[in-house]
């Protein structure tokens, strides 16, 4: 049987400004366009993993009244929404999302009731009906990261860790499975964890710096994505192999917002490893020691071309695609921006 996905999640309404570049500071830059969408890091992996074919995705998150129209989207894709409590007084968090020309993005987040999450929002979730070997996933837009990591991992499940926007507060070492960062992430734990350059390794070799912070916080596998340069995968059973995924064929001229790419990689980077775990239901454990090198690159790939899809589209949860598209894209390798009927 597939493991189970349980998100920890934010949940933002997302407001998108267009502009000729990112303000700089001391500047005032007038939008030439500006739209309003779903959001929120652990909404958009959510959505991702159950827009890739999982059909157990259980959202836990706060919103306010504000944010009840991104709770009924949740639930369109099919993801469960019993655990996502509506606040009276208070307000959905937001996202407020600068998108260049090129695509690229600068955000700043309010975080509204994505804050008053606590570990019993976790406890009640989880006790519901969650096993071991299911999986928790988590960003760092929400409290009580680690108190929902410690009560996953008492119940045997598997945690999945996104640890954005790193917080040196938030210390998960020996509580995390697998590791999702991008470069910026990558060296800002790295020096949260050691204070200086490790022996051996310099910030510029991310590979090197990648098995360094997975020995650091006892992890099994670390994944890192590059952006344009793709991405890369780290596990370690006996020894520690590594796996390189070069990006998607997208071109530059396709490109139209990189906002909610790095979510849409999480997302079904998750889902592909319950899918292969429910393949080889031997392999399913709190300890992961049994994902294999082989199940980490094909959710790599998949991650990778559904992420490459999603930078050809407006928007975070607007633009993560369904996983008919994606299994198109991996064949035909031309990204294909119609959107099925399906949900």
């Amino acid at each position: 049987m597939m493991p189970k996905i349980f998100s920890f999640a934010s949940i933002n309404i997302d407001e998108v400004y267009s502009v000729p570049h990112i303000v700089r500071p001391g500047e005032t830059l007038t939008s030439t366009k500006r739209q309003q969408h779903a959001g929120g890091k652990g909404t958009n992996a959510s959505i991702a993993a159950a827009r890739s074919g999982h059909s157990h995705v259980t959202v836990i998150g706060k919103i306010g009244p504000d944010g009840l129209w991104i709770r009924t989207l949740i639930e369109s894709t099919g993801a469960n929404i019993d655990h996502i409590t509506v606040l009276e007084k208070a307000p959905t968090g937001r996202a407020i999302i600068q998108v260049d020309d090129a695509g690229e993005n600068a955000i700043f987040l309010f975080p509204g009731a994505n804050h008053m999450l606590t570990q019993d929002d976790a406890r009640k979730a989880l006790a519901v009906n969650s096993s071991e070997g299911d999986w928790l996933l988590l960003t760092n837009e929400t409290t009580a990261v680690v108190e929902a990591m410690r009560m996953a991992k008492d119940a045997g499940m598997q945690v999945l860790w996104n640890p954005a926007p790193v917080d040196s507060r938030v210390v998960a070492n020996g509580l995390v499975d697998v590791l999702v960062v991008n470069e910026s992430e990558l060296a800002e734990i790295a020096r949260q964890q050691k204070g200086k350059e490790a022996d051996g390794g310099g910030f510029g070799d991310c590979a090197k710096l990648a098995r360094q912070v997975m020995l650091w916080m006892d992890c099994h596998v670390i994944a890192v994505t590059l952006g344009s340069k793709g991405s890369l995968g780290s596990s370690s059973d006996d020894d520690i192999v590594e796996v390189r995924m070069a990006c998607a064929p997208v071109g530059k001229d396709q490109v139209k917002d990189t906002t909610g790419a790095g979510d849409t990689w999480v997302g079904y980077f998750a889902a592909e490893l319950a899918r292969k775990q429910g393949d080889s239901p031997e392999s399913i454990g709190s300890a992961v020691t049994s994902l294999t090198p082989s199940m980490v690159e094909h959710a790599m790939r998949v991650a990778t071309y559904a992420s490459g899809l999603a930078v050809t589209q407006m928007g975070a949860v607007t633009s993560i695609p369904h996983r008919a598209q994606v299994d198109e894209f991996l064949k035909t390798k031309k990204a294909n921006q119609n959107k099925p009927k399906t949900k």
